[in-house]
C-alpha cells in the first residue's frame, strides 16, 4: 500500500507557534472563559465585519445560539438546504422548530428559486440557513432580497467559509448572524471550537447568557461580587482559554492560509481542465462578486469519464489517495425518513449532485508530489 495522501492535514495549519501561548494561559491559572476568550472574539468579529463575537464550542453552538437569540421556536419552520452536514437540521429540531429542506443549485449552494417556491406557499416559515457550503459563498444577493421581501430571519452557515466574501463583505456579515467552526479540519482551527457574530446587540446578549447556564455575571465579574442571577436555562457552551489563544494565533495566519488554498485550486484548475469528465465544482474566478475559499476542492464525475464516482473513490483509496463524499442529502438519512414527509425523487438536483461528487486532498502547502500524485491517480484511472 502506498503513503496515504490524507484529504485534510491539521499540521499545515497549526502547529508549534501556538505552543508558547498555551503555555502562558497554563500559567495564568486562568483556563475557561476568560481574557484570552475575549479577546478572540474581538479579533474574529472585527475580521469578519461584525460588532460582536460569542466564542463557544462548535459551530453546531452557535447555530442554536443563534436561532434562540432570534426567538425561534415551536410552531416556526425553517429553511435549511438539503445539501449539508447534518448539524445545520439538527439544530433546528433541538431549537423546538421544524426544519424545511430546499434543494440546491447546480453549485450545490441554495436555490434561491427553489427558496422562493417555499417562502410562497408557507407563512409558517421564519428563518432560512443558508449554507456557504465547501467555503463558497451562496447567491446572497438574492437570498437576502427573499429575506427582505417575506419578512424572514437569515442565519448564515458559515462552518466552512473563513473569509469568503460576496462583493465586499465577508460571509458571516451579511445576515442576522453568522456561526462558523474552528473544528480539527476546517480553515482554522481551536481544535474543536465555534464563534457566533452579530450586529445585534440582542442576540449578543441572549448567546451570552444561554452559553453559561442563564447566569447575568462571568467568573471575572463575580471575583468583585460573588452575587448573580440565573435568569433563564441555559447550557455549557463555554470555549476554553487553551481554544481561544490557539485561535488568536490563527487570525495571525488566516490570511496567509486563504491564499495558500486558492493557490493550490488553481494548480487543481490547471490539471482537472486536462482531464476529460472531471469538473471542479466551483473553479476560481476573479470576475466573479462571490469568491469562495477552498474549504473543500469537489469535483464532479461526469459521465464521460470511464468510472463511476464510487468506483474511482476506491480506485484512489487503492493508491493512497484519501477522499470524501460532502454530504449525502438530508432526506437519506433514516432519522429524517422516520420523522419527515421527505422521500428519495424530492430533489432532484441535490440527489444528482450526490451521485457525481468528490472531495480531493485539500490544505495549505500541499507538497508538490502529493499534488501529482493526486493528479496521476486521477489520470490513471482511466479504466475501469
Amino acid at each position: 500500500m502506498p503513503r496515504k495522501i490524507p484529504l485534510y492535514k491539521p499540521q499545515t495549519i497549526v502547529g508549534k507557534e501556538v505552543l508558547k501561548s498555551i503555555q502562558e494561559v497554563l500559567e495564568s491559572g486562568w483556563l475557561t472563559m476568560g481574557p484570552k476568550t475575549a479577546e478572540f472574539e474581538r479579533i474574529f468579529a472585527d475580521y469578519v465585519g461584525c460588532r460582536f463575537g460569542i466564542a463557544n464550542h462548535s459551530c453546531t453552538s452557535s447555530l442554536f445560539l443563534a436561532l434562540d437569540a432570534l426567538g425561534l421556536g415551536k410552531g416556526d419552520q425553517v429553511i435549511v438546504p438539503v445539501m449539508t452536514f447534518v448539524a445545520t437540521a439538527n439544530v433546528v429540531r433541538w431549537a423546538g422548530a421544524e426544519p424545511v429542506f430546499c434543494d440546491v443549485a447546480e453549485d450545490a449552494e441554495l436555490d434561491p428559486e427553489k427558496l422562493e417556491e417555499l417562502l410562497e406557499t408557507n407563512p409558517q416559515i421564519k428563518c432560512v440557513i443558508p449554507v456557504h457550503l465547501y467555503g463558497y459563498p451562496c447567491n446572497m444577493d438574492s437570498i437576502c432580497k427573499m429575506v427582505s421581501k417575506y419578512k424572514i430571519k437569515n442565519v448564515e452557515d458559515c462552518a466552512q467559509s473563513h473569509g469568503a466574501t460576496v462583493g465586499t463583505k465577508k460571509t458571516g456579515s451579511i445576515g442576522d448572524a453568522g456561526c462558523f467552526s474552528f473544528y480539527a479540519t476546517k480553515n482554522m482551527t481551536t481544535g474543536e471550537g465555534g464563534m457566533l457574530v452579530t450586529d445585534s446587540k440582542e442576540i449578543k446578549d441572549r448567546a451570552l447568557l444561554m452559553r453559561s447556564h442563564g447566569q447575568t455575571k462571568t467568573p471575572e465579574q463575580k471575583i468583585a461580587d460573588y452575587w448573580y442571577d440565573v435568569v433563564s436555562l441555559g447550557f455549557n457552551f463555554r470555549m476554553s482559554e487553551i481554544e481561544a489563544t490557539i485561535g488568536i494565533k490563527q487570525m495571525e495566519k488566516i490570511d496567509e492560509m486563504t491564499r495558500a488554498r486558492l493557490e493550490t485550486a488553481k494548480r487543481y484548475k490547471e490539471e482537472l481542465d486536462k482531464i476529460p469528465g472531471i469538473t471542479m465544482l466551483h473553479k476560481p474566478d476573479k470576475r466573479s462578486a462571490r469568491r469562495g475559499v477552498y474549504h473543500l476542492l469537489v469535483v464532479k464525475i461526469e459521465n464521460n469519464y470511464p468510472l463511476s464516482r464510487d468506483q474511482l473513490y476506491k480506485r484512489l483509496q487503492e493508491k493512497g489517495v484519501i477522499a470524501g463524499v460532502h454530504y449525502p442529502p438530508l432526506h437519506y438519512f433514516s432519522y429524517y425518513q422516520r420523522t419527515t414527509k421527505y422521500k428519495k425523487g424530492d430533489f432532484p438536483t441535490a440527489e444528482k449532485l450526490f451521485s457525481q461528487i468528490l472531495s480531493l486532498p485539500m490544505y495549505p502547502r500541499m507538497k508538490e508530489q502529493e499534488f501529482q500524485s493526486v493528479i496521476h491517480a486521477l489520470k490513471q484511472n482511466s479504466k475501469p
